[in-house]
């Protein structure tokens, strides 16, 4: 923004925190601002800097490994913050993450995200971070992503928000979203790069971080299935018969279900029907031995259940948007 004399000033950014926010993911926010206002000076015609400031309700809060955090009071900052971010707290259940948000306690947090909304200041949070914004209703009607793992708690409680937990990062009109713990390295650097794409991919050089990764490659089906009985007995039969080439009918006739309930179980619980299921299931078990195994493609799509290679290939372009090639040449190296 400009001042009263016309030149640039910082742009404004308050990191909301509360007791047991997460030492990672907030630390995380403050090194990719302060890498980024670091190499501006590499620019001929440097970018605006970031003004980042924390800020609770009170002076302090207790991150959740126990360290004090200095902050700001919110309600001393005026009407000028540009941008609010909502970092993780240390809560990875979901049963008492929900209690948390809906407390009594974190009311007054709930209001000030809405009255900040209001405003117009974007709003932003990553991982555990994203409950409080849909708490507070201002995901609504809007995409958003969040920790892959508490994608079904979160469609649960959150119906009117299109989630898609598949994603790292999901931008809306004003809100901004993204997913488990590195994460809120891709959210700042997504922020950034609204003001200026340049600084953004320098300072992500500099952090050595990749652009473009998905949190549906990190997901492990059978610990999103776990909250649903239906779902979960599910899985474990697709997993026991993943080699045969079996119907729908035949999974849920076997877990003593209509096709029809598990259509619905799979679809409430997961956002994706049977079938999507049993894929991603497959995939999942693929890119292991594809990894690990020097096994030729033919070899690992029958260990999985498909008929021939080609079917393996299209399904990891269009459900993974990547190659068997890519796969094999991208062994982790951890």
């Amino acid at each position: 923004m400009n001042d009263i004399f016309g030149t640039v000033s910082d742009m404004d950014v308050a990191v909301f925190v509360v007791d047991d926010v997460a030492d990672f993911g907030y630390a995380a926010l403050l090194e990719t601002f302060d890498t980024a206002n670091a190499v501006r000076a590499e620019f001929a015609d440097p970018p605006q800097p970031w003004s980042v400031r924390s800020v609770s309700l009170g002076t302090t809060v207790r991150s959740g490994h126990g360290h004090t955090v200095p902050t700001i009071p919110l309600d001393d900052l005026g009407d000028d913050i540009e941008l609010m971010i909502v970092p993780a707290v240390n809560v990875g259940a979901a049963e008492a993450l929900i209690e948390l948000v809906s407390s009594c306690a974190s009311r007054s947090v709930l209001n000030r995200l809405v009255a900040a909304r209001e405003r117009g200041v974007h709003l932003a949070a990553a991982c555990t971070g994203t409950f409080y914004l849909a708490e507070a209703g201002v995901l609504d009607g809007s995409p958003a992503t969040t920790s892959w793992w508490l994608g079904p708690s979160f469609r649960h409680r959150y119906p009117r928000v299109e989630l898609d937990e598949g994603r790292t990062l999901c931008r809306g009109q004003g809100v901004t979203t993204a997913g488990a713990a590195l994460s809120h390295m891709d959210l700042a650097l997504s922020l950034i790069a609204t003001k200026s794409p340049a600084l953004a991919e320098r300072a992500m050089r500099y952090l050595a971080v990749g652009a473009g990764r998905q949190q549906r490659d990190f997901i492990i089906p059978e610990i999103i299935a776990r909250g649903d009985s239906v779902t979960a007995a599910f899985e474990r039969w697709v997993r026991d018969h993943i080699a045969e080439n079996f119907r729908i009918s035949q999974a849920a006739k076997a877990i003593g279900v209509t096709e029809r309930s598990l259509q619905r179980a799979t679809h409430a619980e997961l956002a994706m029907s049977p079938t999507e299921f049993v894929h991603d299931i497959r995939l999942e078990r693929a890119m292991h031995l594809l990894r690990t195994t020097p096994l030729t493609v033919d070899a690992v799509a029958a260990k999985v259940g498909y008929l021939n290679a080609g079917t393996l290939r299209g399904l990891f372009r269009r459900r993974r948007g990547t190659s068997i090639s890519e796969i094999r040449t991208s062994r982790w190296s951890y």
